[in-house]
């Protein structure tokens, strides 16, 4: 371990030395936080996603849930009857959700069969009224109650809506950006410097120097992933001061986020090595990161949410290792959801294992 340390110390002093290597770990990220900070810390997403609890399964509820999938503004998903909406809400993340009461046929048909009685049957929408996605679901919901009111009595009105609140506090773009810039960070920093430089130490017979020392493989891999570790905590701490003075960001920083932030580091130092490790040249392996890189920094809700996307790219982006790295990020640290975090945390050890295995296996310093 020793030896391990002080090959720690000798690569630490190297990667400071290089000012590409220090601009993209500490720079770049501030000046994504700056400029898309300034940029959308008023914006929301128009794409929505609103799931539905059917808890009355019935031909009124049916022809209500028609009627809102025919506006072609909402994409709506289910959720289970049997299901506690309060606490769906709370394990699955969600910012908008609607209900229908069981009974709502029943007593939709008793209102119009006693108009006398003025009875009224309301729905239940729970979202956060600060997001603009908020105030296009409740128009859907109540146009689409609206176009059913007159096709049901005429003029009166039977339907109606009643709200709740699922935001615990209001939450800006920002909030929901720093999670991401932290995940393309810890991925990008050690990704693209490793692919370089495993490819480098092979090609120039590093590697068979380094295997007539004491220092083993093993040793040598774990100096580097500790090093990244500790530049990107200094980047994640970095991001978090410059968050809160310039945004007021209101994100929590937890024991959960700090081992996702490791885990992460984990796995895309090992992606990057095994690029060195299968790549003939330092060029190659800086183009293949890259094919790698700018796909996941874009598809894995890095800047903008998954709902708000396609579903063949929310298809795609459930096979990226960064999406894992995000959404367990924003659980822990925007939306209080340790179960959830916890389960993205859980793909990415599985997915830095493999990596990590694989880059072990498949790296040699006897081979040029």
């Amino acid at each position: 371990m020793r030896r391990a340390i002080a090959d720690l110390k000798a690569f630490g002093k190297m990667f400071v030395r290089s000012k590409i290597g220090t601009f993209f770990t500490f720079v770049f990220p501030i000046l994504l936080i700056v400029l898309f900070g300034a940029i959308f810390s008023e914006s929301e997403s128009q794409e929505i996603t609103l799931h539905v609890q059917d808890a009355d399964d019935s031909d009124m509820s049916h022809m209500l849930i028609e009627i809102m999938n025919n506006t072609s503004v909402v994409n709506l998903e289910f959720i289970p009857a049997d299901e506690d909406i309060d606490e769906y809400i709370v394990e699955n993340s969600l910012t908008l959700a609607l209900r229908i009461p069981e009974g709502f046929e029943v007593n939709v048909t008793y209102a119009l069969m006693n108009p006398s009685a003025n009875a009224s049957v309301n729905v239940t929408i729970y979202g956060d009224p600060s997001k603009a996605t908020y105030g296009i679901a409740t128009s859907v919901v109540s146009s689409s109650l609206s176009y059913m009111n007159y096709g049901l009595s005429g003029t009166r009105p039977i339907l109606g809506m009643d709200v709740e609140s699922v935001a615990p506090e209001e939450f800006s773009y920002i909030d929901f950006f720093i999670p991401g810039v932290v995940g393309i960070t810890i991925m990008t920093t050690p990704m693209f410097a490793m692919a370089s430089i495993c490819s480098e130490y092979r090609n120039r017979g590093f590697f068979k120097l380094l295997a007539t020392t004491p220092l083993r493989k093993s040793e040598w891999l774990v100096s580097k992933i500790l090093w990244y570790m500790f530049v990107l905590y200094l980047s994640f701490a970095l991001m978090l001061i410059v968050g809160i003075l310039l945004f007021g960001l209101k994100v929590t920083l937890t024991l959960i986020a700090l081992v996702v932030v490791a885990v992460g580091v984990l796995l895309f130092t090992s992606l990057g090595m095994l690029i060195g490790t299968i790549t003939k040249n330092p060029e190659t392996s800086a183009a293949i990161a890259n094919v790698i890189m700018f796909p996941m920094m874009f598809l894995s809700g890095t800047f903008f949410p998954l709902e708000g996307m396609p579903s063949y790219l929310q298809s795609i982006a459930t096979v990226l290792p960064l999406t894992y790295v995000n959404e367990g990020l924003r659980d822990t640290m925007i939306y209080g959801n340790s179960g959830s975090a916890l389960t993205n945390l859980a793909v990415v050890v599985v997915i830095a294992v493999i990596m990590f295995i694989a880059a072990s296996k498949l790296m040699s310093w006897k081979k040029k």
